[in-house]
């Protein structure tokens, strides 16, 4: 886009709101088109619901009885028989096997028009259609077909609204063709195509006219910029009393012509001043040459003494230079003594330090295999913790497990207390039964005593009466034994419960020692559950001891181990500080100073030696 002209740029927009345009004309036509097509489906829906509405009146009517089946078909198909609707609609009528029931051609009205023979293939599948989409409920049909007075062998666009009426067992339905709305859009669209066209044209138009107004102004003050560029300060600029952009630019591109006179008048006074300039020039260059050749001689002088020092010679000191630099020789040597009294105090404490880097590497070594010493050390005592902390775990599990039972073993116990008390109790009332059963069978021997006494009297009584009173006797001494033998059974029965009695109270006594052993051992089980309880949250807490125990010997561990890596990196750092320490006496031993000679010098024969 940065390289395309201000009139192409109007274009290439003129053309992006032509397809904006288009594209607005499509979905309008296309909308036009979708509402045509809708509001003909919606009239010809309209058609033949009415027609199924007078098919349900008379159906109806025939429901009622009052007419009969023949007549109100033939009420009913006149009826919807004579309906008509622009453009040409009417209404038709066809049972589910084909047969046309309404039709505005009286000749196809009774025909089939699915397997009649004269009918043309075109129309049995039109049909077949119909009766297809009624069975299943009915709707829109769309399908090709020939139209009266078209083109011969041409099809044409048709659509049909069919509905059931299954109580006849027939469809209705009605049809129109589509042409009319084809025609008119592809009349829209020839009307909107022809007017955005010319909307199109005009606005390329408009765009060359607005671009010549921009382009030929901007044409004319680019020459004036370019004359500009060209140091032209006499170019007449054009368009600097208005106020749009090229007015802009040409008050600018005036400013800049500006700038460039005032530019070319400061050239010119800079070659006079640079003439001004030469002269002086030359006059210095002299005095420079002079000064030059004098400070040649101190360079060479110090250049010298400056390779003496770099081939590691300290004792050199600078020869005369002359009385204008008698104090940089002065200077220069200062300089050198210093440097040869702080390689001397160097040389010294580079011996020291060897010898206490020897001292440091001898104890970095002791630290280090300490420290491997305490990690093995430490690593044991942890494994031997965590080995205590797992037995006392486990003690710490079975006193848990001792507890429960222990506490389990209590509530059994209170159980059974429970049940002693019960049976106790259920003694006591056994004996008290025991004592009204024995109470009854004393009422049973008096009853049997005084049965016995009475039978004796009748016997006594029969003796008196003679023969009369022998049956009665014999009944009176029936009596009798029979009393003897109840007080006989009454007194085994009375023995047997005075030994239950006793028996019981034998039981009761025995069942109370129970119950009184078992509160004992109750007691007793109380008090070991709470010792068991004790030991089981002293192992808990010995556990918990051990387990923290544990954890710390592990850090120490951990930590001890760090410092084994660390020693063995202090230890590293150290042997490479040794042989760093070694480096640097070397270094320092390529130096000479006064009264010392190095490995690499031969012995100075003077304690200072003058370069120059």
């Amino acid at each position: 886009m940065k390289h395309l002209t201000i009139t192409h740029k109007l274009i290439a927009l003129i053309c992006a709101m032509a397809l904006v345009v288009a594209w607005l004309t499509f979905n309008m036509v296309d909308r036009l088109s979708s509402t045509a097509y809708d509001t003909r489906r919606d009239m010809l829906q309209a058609q033949v619901e009415s027609a199924r509405s007078i098919l349900e009146y008379y159906h109806q009517l025939e429901l009622d009885g009052t007419l009969s089946t023949e007549e109100a078909r033939a009420n009913a198909f006149a009826a919807i028989g004579s309906i008509r609707f622009e453009p040409n609609g009417y209404i038709f009528g066809i049972q589910y096997d084909g047969v046309y029931l309404v039709h505005p051609i009286e000749a196809k009205v009774g025909t089939n028009q699915m397997t009649s023979p004269d009918v043309s293939p075109e129309l049995r599948a039109n049909t077949r259609s119909h009766v297809e989409l009624a069975t299943s409920g009915g709707g829109l049909n769309e399908y090709a077909t020939s139209m009266p007075g078209g083109e011969p062998g041409k099809l044409y666009a048709k659509q049909s609204m069919i509905l059931p009426f299954d109580p006849w067992n027939m469809l209705i339905g009605t049809g129109a063709y589509v042409n009319d709305i084809e025609a008119m859009i592809a009349r829209e669209k020839r009307q909107t195509t022809i007017l955005g066209a010319g909307a199109i044209a005009l606005l390329m138009v408009v765009a060359m006219l607005f671009g010549a107004t921009i382009t030929r102004p901007l044409a004319r003050v680019r020459a004036a910029i370019d004359s500009v560029a060209q140091d032209d300060t006499n170019y007449m600029i054009p368009y600097t009393t208005g106020t749009n952009e090229t007015a802009r630019i040409a008050k600018s591109t005036k400013a800049l012509q500006d700038k460039v006179r005032e530019r070319l008048a400061l050239e010119r006074q800079q070659a006079e001043d640079q003439a001004a300039l030469e002269a002086e020039r030359q006059k210095n260059h002299d005095l420079q040459k002079a000064e030059a050749e004098r400070q040649a001689h101190v360079v060479a002088t110090i250049r010298t003494a400056l390779e003496a020092v770099a081939d590691g010679d300290l004792t050199v000191r600078c020869a005369d230079l002359g009385e204008a630099d008698a104090e940089l020789r002065a200077h220069f040597n200062s300089a050198i003594g210093k440097l040869e009294s702080a390689m001397t105090e160097v040389t010294i404490k580079g011996a020291d330090i060897t010898a206490t880097k020897d001292e440091i590497q001898r104890a970095t070594m002791e630290l280090s295999q300490r420290t491997e010493r305490q990690a093995a050390n430490l690593e044991e005592t942890s494994a031997a913790l965590e080995e205590l902390s797992t037995t006392v775990r486990q003690t710490a599990e079975g006193a848990q497990d001792a507890a429960r039972r222990v506490v389990s073993v209590s509530q059994e116990t209170e159980t059974s207390d429970a049940i002693v008390n019960d049976a106790v109790a259920a003694m006591d009332r056994i004996e008290q039964s025991s004592a009204r059963i024995g109470n009854i069978i004393g009422v049973i021997e008096d009853i049997a005593f005084q049965t016995n006494l009475l039978a004796l009297n009748a016997g006594v009584e029969a003796a008196r009466a003679g023969e009369s009173g022998k049956g009665f006797a014999v009944v009176a001494q029936e009596v009798r034994d029979l009393a003897q033998r109840s007080s006989a059974a009454a007194k085994d029965v009375k023995d047997q419960i005075g030994e239950s009695s006793t028996q019981v109270a034998s039981g009761v006594r025995l069942v109370g020692d129970t119950g009184e052993a078992l509160k004992r051992i109750f007691e007793q089980i109380k008090s070991a559950r709470d010792i068991v309880s004790s030991i089981a949250e002293s192992a808990m807490e010995q556990d918990t001891t051990l387990r923290s125990l544990a954890e710390t010997i592990n850090d120490m561990d951990t930590n001890t181990q760090r410092n084994a890596a660390m020693a063995e990196e202090t230890t590293a750092s150290t042997m490479a500080l040794g042989s760093d320490t070694d480096a640097l006496m070397a270094l320092i031993h390529r130096f000479r100073v006064s009264g010392q000679a190095t490995a690499t010098m031969a012995p100075a024969d003077n304690d200072f030696r003058m370069a120059g």
